[in-house]
Order: C-alpha cells, then structure tokens, then sequence
C-alpha cells in the first residue's frame, strides 16, 4: 500500500509511520507523520456526529426529535417524520447524493433544494449512504447553536480534543499536504455518466470545474463550491497525530473516562436497522471483531473497537490520472491482517 500515512492507536500509544509520496503529479513530495489529509466524508463524523452526540447529552436535541422541529421547510407530509436517528443512521429516504451546487448558488438555496427534493426511498425501508442528509444535519447543528458549523466545531470538538492540526476548508499545513485529484474531473464524470447516481443536473450547466491539482483545496463538489469548503458532510483537513487523538477520547469515553457521555457514545454505537451502521458510525465485521469508524472519499479511513484500540489509513488513492482503488479495497485488509497478524 504505497503513498499512505498509517497509525496504531491504544488509549496510551499511539504509532505512526509513513511511506510514499504525498504529491507525485507535477512534483514529487514525500509523505510524512505530520502529512495533512482532506477527510471527505469523516467529516460526518469527526465533526457532525461528534457535536450531536454532545447535543443529546446537553439535552439541546433528541434522537428522536423530527427534523422538522428545527427547519420548517421540512414540515411537508413527505418529510416531516423524518427524524434526527433516520439522518444518522442513513435511513431517511434521501437521495445519496446530487451536485447540488450546479443547480443553486447559495448555501440557503442548496437547504431548500433538499427540502423540496421528492424522497427516492421510503423512510426507514433501508440504509442508502446520503450526503444530503449529513448536510442537512450541519444546517440544524447551526439553528440549534445559531452560529456556523465551522464555529460549533472548533469550539466544542477541536478545542475541548486539543485537536490543533483539524480544522475546515483548507489544512492546518499547507507545505504538508496530500494531493487528490485533477480538479472535478471525478465528479463531472459522475454528473456526465449518471453512475453511480443518476442526476438532473447537466455537467454544461456548470463553468466552474476545477482543472488543477487539488493540493489543500476540498476536494467535495458540494462542500467546496455550495459551501466554501464548511458543511455537515466533508470539508475537514487534519492528520494521523489529530484523529489519534480523537480516537483515544473516544477509547476513553466509552469506559466513561473521556469527553463524550459513556451512556451517550453506547447510544450512538448501537447498530440500526442495518448491521453495516450505528448512529453516524459506519461499521465494518471481520473475524469476529466490529469495528465503528468511517471513509472519506480521497482514500483515508478510520475505525476502533470496544476493546480499546484504533487504527488510521490516510492515502491519496484519487491523486492519480487513470483509476483509482476503492478505499475499502485498501482498507479492509488492514483490519483483517490486524486479526490475523
């Protein structure tokens, strides 16, 4: 598994190696310990679902609590049952995912399109993975808090962790970074092919694809352009040293030790309807063994267990100009040589 950063974590170690380049299209960067990383879509996680899991031990939110309490454009007979549990556990109904940014131009307008947009699937007849429900959770995050999402985070999650390399937009280390992909060339295939998602959205309605190597620039269509690189399902850039640190209080917490409720992170590590997924938490057996973490789009995962160890992959899979390994295909067998060393 070349051009990755990997990490180890228990609650009092943590290791971390590095190997590969960090960039090799244009130039030729080494990879390191302290590499920055965008997280895509652990995010939902590190951000999203880590702020609600103090907004339920606060008593500022309940699991159960319909969307529509918070955002009125939900109040329709569609959408209005629609709870904070079925947004976590991935079983709203929503469509996966659309390039939102093609059809509206503010932030505002991308939460109404969502709220208008018909539900593909039946509440709670299934888990389908939706960006769109994990952007509008960072939009209640802010109605609750009424400020940003990008403040809530730093002030409630970052802060707190001493997470200092973590943060939106753009990384903590701009000479350190993990490259992606040229530009939007991924998604506009998405939007020109229709696969893995069909969209009425039309890749020539768009004229502001990005060409360039993405090199400290978020690489989500909808967090980058409908966002400026904030929003409830990807944006964050960090490192392993960071989201070790997260891990352990995580480890910590759920021997009631940490930061977050031990009753409240037990909660949010129940598995759903679907055994691939707890509150937020995607969920991976092998061996015997579950494993609670996420991915992220670019090539970076991360995942650990109720017996107290944790375990980091950041790549740059998508810094290529031809295919590109699935995450999990990488992924995966890292966790299994872990049961089977």
């Amino acid at each position: 598994m070349p051009n990755h950063v990997l990490a180890y974590v228990t609650s009092d170690s943590v290791e971390i190696t590095a190997s590969g380049y960090r960039q090799f299209i244009g130039a030729e960067l080494d990879m390191t310990p302290d590499t920055n990383f965008d997280l895509g879509s652990i995010t939902k996680i590190l951000c999203t679902t880590s702020i609600l899991m103090k907004y339920v031990e606060n008593k500022d939110v309940k699991l159960f609590d319909p969307i529509s309490k918070f955002l009125p454009n939900w109040n329709s007979k569609e959408k209005s049952a629609i709870t904070i549990k079925d947004l976590l556990e991935h079983q709203s109904g929503l469509n996966e995912w659309r390039p939102l940014y093609i059809s509206a131009d503010t932030p505002e307008h991308i939460h109404q399109l969502i709220a208008m947009d018909s539900l593909k699937y039946a509440p709670r007849s299934g888990r389908h993975y939706s960006d769109l429900g994990f952007i509008t959770l960072g939009l209640l995050i802010e109605k609750v808090s009424q400020t940003t999402l990008e403040k809530v985070f730093s002030e409630l999650i970052a802060m707190p962790l001493a997470l200092t390399a973590t943060q939106f937009k753009k990384p903590f280390d701009s000479r350190n970074v993990a490259a992606t992909s040229l530009g939007d060339v991924i998604e506009k295939r998405m939007v020109e092919t229709g696969s893995p998602y069909p969209v009425i959205e039309r890749a020539t309605e768009f004229n502001k694809w990005r060409t360039n190597v993405l090199v400290g620039e978020v690489n989500d269509g909808n967090s980058f352009h409908g966002f400026n690189g904030v929003a409830g399902h990807a944006g964050l850039f960090s490192s392993a040293s960071d989201l070790a640190a997260y891990l352990q209080e995580i480890i910590s917490s759920m021997r009631g030790e940490g930061y977050f409720s031990e009753r409240v992170i037990n909660q949010f590590l129940t598995l759903s309807l679907d055994p691939m997924q707890a509150l937020g938490f995607r969920t991976w057996e092998i061996s015997g063994q579950t494993y609670f973490g996420h991915t992220g789009f670019p090539g970076v995962a991360m995942a650990f267990t109720k017996n107290g160890t944790g375990f980091i992959y950041l790549s740059n899979r998508i810094h290529t100009e031809g295919e590109f390994p699935s995450t999990d295909s990488l992924w995966i067998p890292l966790l299994e040589r872990e049961n089977h060393p």
